[in-house]
């Protein structure tokens, strides 16, 4: 008895400390500053990932199996009962830097909302100049395979030996999935993710020759050669041009040696730079943000792939396919019921039957589709906090608050301008389908920072100076104000600074004030510099609130850390964090 005693204390013990020790964070940050991933060193070859090429399988285990082992999981059920009370903070992303940012890296690369593209190079996304299928020569198949609830398309080679996967679009709604493609992986390139080349062509059929060892998968996923009445009885079910072109996607297959999908979950274990659990890099974790701003419902594993450089002998990790955006879902509209809730939603269907049938879900009246070209595409019921992949997505179900803000800081760094450049290089030929989805983009990015920006207190692009010898000042960019979600454009910011040291707190150096301008001013004097001139373990902690309605309620802390050079006996920049 009394050995099952001990046993049942020390589990408990490991069961709270699991839960309260997320509550007690250093004094200031001791994340590095780092900017760029240190992941591209040569590598031996790695295998190939099969487990989640399987998407039948894949999505049965998310949606069954994965959730009822996360619900079997008692430190994580604990811990999410602890977050959920307010007695612990969640389990944030391991790749983050001192500011709370993403380095670059092979998973990822800061773009547009750290330094803005031009037009053209939104318009362009991953394409190269040199990039697009040759459209002077024939293009050789390669392989091919009939339409079961997915795009018809082709592999083909071109006169420049180049290979490309080919999609075209269903009969009853032309344009709707290559427009969706095109647009979504200028989004996504943008945004900083690994992309393949898009490119909008017009086919001739008559182009198109069989390649001696070409191979086509049929009825049963059985391959065998492909033939020319395989050619034209795909291309018969295909939207045909006045002029007998057709309207295809081409996608470039990407350069190296593919080795599989990288899953939502887990590492690699036969690469040495994997060392961040998926469900735990920032990138995947946002990426749901960016997935409910374009409706991308299809977020399985067989959707993203690893490319191995032969040359520089490491992996890079790419999304691709984007047929499941906006208002496509590969050979049908988008159901309006996706992007609300899983294919199969246990939570739903509770609620259903609790409430006998009688709740009628807003996505359940019946929509109308404005358009063929676009597909089921809107912005009135959608619900940033709500939004759902047709597939629980682990990454995804591990997004804290500060993963999430990330991801909308992403989203609305694009202008109305910038989205109706993306948006137009989807080739819509009735002007009216393209502004009706710009509208709709615009619409879901205003939801996702009007929401995600009340949350935390969205005060970025800090900047510390001193002036004139006496003071320091530290300025920074209020989102929610310069992007138009803020309830006024002219907040109150609330301020104190503390002075720490390596072990702990100080003292509180200036008192708490209140300004009414994103300029903070910190006086110098003895108290605040003479102690740290001669060493660097002394960090000034700047902790902001934002208030909306005169001091009635104040947001949650961006607390600023500046530390002390003690060469140049100045204070810099030297790390960020945010209460949630």
């Amino acid at each position: 008895m009394r050995t099952h005693t001990i046993a049942i204390h020390i589990l408990w013990s490991a069961l709270l400390l699991s839960i309260f020790s997320g509550c007690y964070s250093q004094p200031a940050p001791t994340r590095p500053t780092v900017w760029h991933a240190d992941d591209r060193r040569p590598i031996l070859e790695p295998q190939e990932e099969t487990e989640g090429q399987w998407a039948l399988w894949d999505g049965t285990d998310k949606m069954i199996f994965y959730r009822v082992g996360q619900f079997l999981n008692v430190g994580r059920s604990f811990r999410a009962i602890g977050t959920w009370v307010g007695l612990t903070d969640p389990l944030e992303a391991q790749n983050i830097n001192a500011f709370d940012e993403v380095p670059d890296s092979t998973w990822f690369t800061n773009r547009h909302h750290v330094n803005r593209l031009s037009q053209d190079t939104l318009a362009r996304g991953a394409t190269k100049e040199q990039g697009a299928p040759d459209m002077t020569g024939p293009w050789e198949a390669i392989s091919g395979k009939e339409s079961l609830g997915s795009t018809p398309g082709f592999v083909i080679r071109d006169r420049k030996n180049d290979l490309y996967l080919l999609k075209f679009d269903p009969p009853l709604h032309p344009e709707m999935t290559t427009a969706s493609e095109v647009i979504s992986s200028r989004f996504l390139h943008a945004a900083g993710y690994n992309v393949p080349e898009h490119y909008l062509v017009e086919v001739d059929p008559s182009r198109i020759t069989i390649g001696e060892k070409a191979t086509f998968r049929g009825r049963y996923h059985v391959p065998r050669p492909l033939t020319q009445d395989d050619i034209r009885a795909i291309l018969e079910r295909v939207p045909h041009q006045p002029d007998g072109t057709l309207r295809a996607m081409a996608s470039k297959f990407l350069p190296g040696v593919p080795k599989g999908p990288f899953l939502y979950a887990g590492q690699r274990s036969d690469d040495p730079h994997d060392r961040i659990r998926h469900e735990n890099r920032r990138e995947l974790r946002g990426f749901r943000v960016m997935a409910a701003f374009l409706n991308h419902t299809d977020t399985k594993a067989a959707n993203a792939l690893d490319m191995y450089d032969p040359q520089a002998r490491y992996v890079t990790h790419y999304l691709i396919d984007f047929s499941s955006t906006l208002g496509a879902d590969n050979a049908d509209p988008q159901l309006p019921r996706f992007g609300n809730e899983y294919f199969l939603d246990f939570a739903t269907i509770g609620r259903s039957m609790a409430g006998a049938g009688l709740y009628v879900k807003p996505w359940e009246v019946p929509l109308r589709m404005e358009f063929p070209a676009v597909g089921y595409f809107e912005s009135d019921y959608f619900n940033p906090e709500r939004w759902r992949p047709t597939y629980p997505n682990p990454a995804f179900l591990r997004t804290t608050l500060r993963d999430a803000y990330w991801g909308a800081k992403i989203v609305t760094s694009f202008t109305d301008q910038d989205i109706d450049t993306i948006v137009h290089t989807g080739g819509f030929t009735d002007p009216r389908a393209e502004q009706y989805v710009a509208d709709v983009v615009k619409a879901r990015r205003d939801k996702i920072g009007r929401h995600y920006f009340s949350l935390v207190n969205p005060l970025d692009h800090f900047e510390v100076k001193e002036r004139n010898g006496t003071n320091l000042v530290l300025r920074f960019e209020n989102l929610a104000v310069l992007r138009g979600y803020a309830p006024n454009d002219r907040p109150a910011y609330r301020y104190r600074v503390k002075r720490l040291v390596k072990f702990g707190i100080d003292s509180v150096i200036l008192p708490q004030q209140v300004v009414h301008q994103p300029t903070l001013t910190i006086p110098h004097g003895s108290e605040v510099v003479e102690p740290a001139v001669t060493s660097d373990d002394v960090t000034l902690a700047v902790e902001i609130q934002t208030s909306y309605d005169e001091g009635k309620q104040w947001s949650p802390k961006s607390i600023v850390y500046l530390r002390c050079d003690p060469k140049a006996k100045r204070f810099q920049l030297s790390g960020l964090d945010r209460e949630s």
